[in-house]
């Protein structure tokens, strides 16, 4: 500080820890060798600056300067930098230079080093997607051949929001949900086209990280035959598990047989949280099979929760609901019928129907039809005819419920793994290996909070796709 000068005094908090990381990573320096000299503000330490924002309050991105005139630009990014060198029109510049190089390569530059620097886990590899919503029209596709990387559209919204337009975005992590992989996609882009087109790249990818022998993990969108035949092709295929969408025959099969069987092998509890008085850790069990999918079999690991999944329990509370109604209505039904002698009424008993979870319990009763006139002075009358109707009481197939509600609590993971005998994964590896999946969506949970990333008001698509690695970063 020159001799005179005024102290001043700024409320950093902890972003010199997150600039030291930064030093570490290089990504400074990396960013601004692939992007290029640039004078004044390099586009490194634009990005810097954004991720530094973002961690700390998230200021607009015209009020960058603003938000940067209140921090110690040396000790953060490295050089006394002017905060006015930090207006929208350099961050808009750069964005743009980052696109113009790729995403994707400035990304896994930097993804990459991290990976080799802290001798991060690569032997499972993470997919998911997750839509993005947007505000405002889009309309920037009317050219024939629009120069945008992606379609903002209307689509499936998993923020439950059809009204607005989206895009949707892909993410590949290893260890624990460090993201070495990010695109975004048109709007409307289905997940298994999404994983189709992503195989070769996910296979390019591990290469670079030296892995060859590594186990590929994604939801039930995965299962299509031709994603199957990629994964499966000796050359260029590679280990995967995921979960058997229940679409499937075979996925109803596993799971009859699982609970028709009932040889459970005890998996315990994958969670490492302490229990509480009000959260209980799952508890699991797993019943191996083998699946039939297009003509190759495939191991199947049908895996039994006692938490069990809220939609189906109550979509089997509903089934069991609709079965006892329409018992109950056949029996009303039966109950109406007269029968001029005992053995139809016997035999009416022997065909009523069984339901699936319940069962009509008949029995013969009679009912005298008296002459007409006054009983007699003993209190009898004469009985001109006798009729029987059934009595019917409903009874719940108790074992046929039981396997229901286990039946509830079952998902069926599918993999090309190798079996336990063999080399490969046990039960318990493979379902902890396909737990870990939660590390991707507990990334799109810190990009979507708006404390992080508030809505997208970027109005070109190549700006939002550059912004997106910037928020992974």
């Amino acid at each position: 500080m020159k001799e005179g000068q005024p102290i001043r005094a700024c409320d950093v908090r902890f972003l010199p820890i997150v600039s030291a990381y930064a030093r570490t990573l290089g990504f400074v320096e990396e960013i601004d060798r692939l992007c290029g000299a640039k004078r004044g503000i390099s586009y490194g330490q634009i990005v810097l600056a954004l991720v530094l924002d973002a961690l700390s309050g998230r200021s607009p991105l015209f009020r960058l300067p603003d938000a940067f005139a209140k921090l110690d630009t040396e000790l953060l990014l490295g050089e006394g930098i002017s905060p006015e060198k930090l207006n929208d029109d350099a961050v808009g510049r750069g964005l743009d230079r980052i696109f113009e190089v790729g995403t994707g390569k400035v990304l896994s530059a930097i993804a990459f080093r991290a990976v080799k620097l802290f001798d991060l886990d690569s032997t499972h590899v993470h997919h998911d997607t997750t839509s993005h919503k947007v505000y405002g029209d889009y309309d920037l596709y009317g050219e024939e051949s629009p120069d945008q990387p992606f379609v903002i559209t209307f689509g499936f919204s998993k923020e439950h929001r059809p009204d607005l337009k989206q895009l949707v975005h892909s993410l590949l992590c290893v260890d624990a949900g460090i993201p070495i992989y990010s695109r975004c996609e048109n709007g409307n882009e289905s997940d298994k086209v999404i994983n189709h087109n992503l195989i070769p790249t996910v296979a390019e990818r591990m290469r670079e990280l030296d892995q060859d022998n590594f186990l590929y993990v994604a939801d039930s969108a995965l299962i299509t035959p031709d994603n199957l035949a990629l994964m499966d092709d000796w050359k260029s295929g590679f280990r995967f598990v995921s979960r058997l969408p229940a679409s499937y025959k075979e996925c109803g099969k596993a799971i009859a047989k699982s609970v028709r069987q009932d040889t459970w092998e005890d998996m315990g509890t994958l969670s490492e949280e302490p229990p509480t008085s009000k959260r209980k850790p799952a508890h699991y069990h797993g019943f191996e099979t083998m699946v039939d999918l297009y003509g190759v079999w495939y191991r199947a690991l049908v895996v039994h929760s006692n938490a069990y999944d809220e939609r189906r329990t109550k979509r089997l509370e509903q089934t069991l609901e609709a079965d006892k109604a329409e018992m109950e209505r056949i029996a009303t039904e039966q109950e109406k019928i007269e029968y001029a002698c005992a053995p139809d009424a016997q035999a009416a008993i022997s065909r009523l129907p069984k339901g699936r979870f319940h069962e009509l319990i008949g029995r013969v009763e009679e009912k005298p039809m008296y002459a007409a006139g006054r009983p007699k002075a003993d209190g009898t009358r004469k009985i001109q005819r006798t009729t029987y109707r059934l009595k019917i009481s409903l009874k719940p197939r108790e074992q046929a419920v039981a396997r229901a509600r286990k039946g509830a609590g079952c998902f069926v993971l599918i993999t090309n793994e190798l079996e336990e005998a063999m080399g490969g994964l046990g039960s318990k590896e493979l379902l902890r290996a396909y737990q870990d999946q939660h590390s991707v969506e507990q990334n799109f949970g810190f990009l979507k909070d708006p404390v992080i990333v508030n809505a997208l008001f970027l109005k070109s698509p190549r700006r939002i796709e550059a912004l997106v690695p910037i928020c992974i970063i």
